[in-house]
């Protein structure tokens, strides 16, 4: 998933929303900084301007080529933007049956700091964490999420109850990957909410290489040094 931003990194308020989209400059990292901010208004703005630019639901619409499916990013971006995370779940469910909708709920999810995002992201994709081999395609994306949510400085870091199941998550797909990048993929998401075992793990996996080599002893390093800061941290 590369549409992960941080809303604070853009200001985007409904004039600039819809002078960029009515030049085609607009980028799905605008929608979500000003979804993220729950922009009064921006539901209704987004759907006028995605029937009046003709914005597609499908990366590939029946005229061929690809595209941007501006049409859907404004949908759950206005779901967000108009009922915050009940929109997102709403939103969520109406998609049954259609192409890859949890994409875009995580997208939505990456770019919130906040602890209803995080408990989101356990309760709207619990499927895909209980089961990541029936839910492919979103195990994939959730990990990227993980990753993105808890890997890094600043990030609201996971309950003790969430980094467990995530860690059990992230255990049952590593064997389901099956590209190095796939690979690299969890691993990356391990460093957020590994334990002691979870890095005695990474010392028995096939090492990284190439562009990813090293990749599992610095992921072990970074479990470590935060198990560390978390017990020194402790009353």
């Amino acid at each position: 998933m590369a549409v992960a931003t941080d809303p604070k990194c853009r200001t985007v308020n409904i004039n600039t929303l819809r002078k960029k989209a009515k030049a085609h400059t607009i980028e799905v990292e605008d929608i979500l900084a000003a979804a993220a901010r729950r922009t009064p208004g921006l539901q209704a703005e987004l759907q006028r301007l995605s029937a009046e630019l003709e914005w597609s639901h499908a990366p590939h619409p029946p005229a061929g080529g690809h595209v941007v499916p501006f049409a859907r990013w404004a949908e759950v971006a206005g779901a967000y933007a108009e009922d915050g995370i009940p929109g997102l779940a709403g939103w969520l469910h109406a998609q049954a049956g259609r192409e890859t909708p949890g994409y875009y709920v995580l997208a939505v999810l990456q770019v919130l700091k906040t602890q209803e995002s995080n408990d989101a992201l356990f309760s709207l994709f619990a499927d895909a964490l209980d089961d990541p081999a029936s839910h492919l395609s979103d195990a994939s994306e959730l990990a990227a999420t993980i990753n993105l949510k808890f890997s890094f400085k600043g990030s609201l870091p996971p309950t003790p109850a969430q980094a467990d199941r995530a860690r059990s998550f992230l255990m049952a797909l590593y064997p389901l990957a099956h590209k190095e990048s796939q690979r690299c993929n969890v691993v990356c998401a391990m460093r957020g909410v590994g334990d002691e075992t979870t890095a005695e793990f990474l010392a028995t996996v096939k090492p990284f290489g190439g562009p990813y080599g090293g990749l599992e002893k610095s992921a072990q390093q970074a479990i470590r040094k935060r198990l560390r800061s978390a017990a020194a941290a402790a009353p």
